[in-house]
């Protein structure tokens, strides 16, 4: 299994808010990894930093040669005016037939591929996004908080579309049922520090719980040594 992207003594701060500290992690080809931490742990951060958006303090991301990164963005790439076929052309430079092909995968026909973008609703501009991402063929997509204002049949496209698609994914997201969904990996940013589980999300959680578990049996355990001493 080839890697594509390695995160190596990565630290990162905002005055006193130590984000990163000496976090490690690697990302490897069609694996599609759920990234999970509280809010304000740094996940955004880590993304802005993989994209070359912000820099560490310390450490460095080592991108694969073969490395060929996708992101969904969240603000609006449209110009004024323009379709959702003329934006993906615009965006990907490749012929209309192969953008209204891969527009299809999301149910983008009609009005809706040739018909302002901008009267389109945001879980079907989500859609333009994603068939732009497509067309790119990136092994490695990034994508933040991705079912944020989706209606529920944008969101079970979005799962179908990953759960075929063969690149790898970085996928943040607080809803555990749409990453225990798509995701085979498990991705963890807690006090400055990454933990990549080889399992769903609910498995990590899970796991969690029991080592604290063992960890507060064996606190006691100690205390109750001391106290006897």
């Amino acid at each position: 299994m080839a890697s594509l992207l390695q995160i190596t003594q990565a630290s990162k701060s905002y005055g006193d808010q130590v984000l990163l500290d000496n976090a490690e992690a690697t990302i490897h080809d069609n694996v599609k990894v759920g990234f999970i931490g509280r809010n304000g742990a740094g996940k955004s951060t880590l993304l802005k930093c993989i994209l070359g958006e912000e820099e560490l303090d310390r450490g460095e991301v080592v991108r694969a040669s073969s490395l060929k990164l996708g992101y969904l963005r969240q603000h609006d790439p449209f110009l004024p005016g323009e379709s959702a076929l003329d934006f993906l052309m615009r965006d990907s430079e490749q012929p209309d037939w192969k953008c209204g092909e891969v527009a299809g995968e999301f149910e983008l026909k009609g009005s809706y591929l040739t018909g302002p973008i901008a009267k389109l609703s945001g879980g079907w501009q989500t859609r333009v996004k994603l068939a732009a991402l497509l067309l790119h063929e990136p092994n490695l997509l990034l994508l933040d908080e991705p079912t944020n204002f989706l209606d529920i049949r944008t969101q079970i496209l979005l799962e179908h579309f990953l759960k075929n698609h063969r690149s790898a994914c970085l996928i943040v997201s607080h809803d555990r049922a749409f990453l225990n969904a798509t995701c085979t990996h498990t991705l963890d940013l807690s006090r400055g520090k990454l933990t990549m589980f080889p399992g769903k999300v609910d498995a990590f959680l899970e796991f969690q719980k029991e080592q604290r578990e063992r960890d507060m049996r064996s606190n006691e355990t100690i205390m109750s040594k001391r106290r006897h001493l």
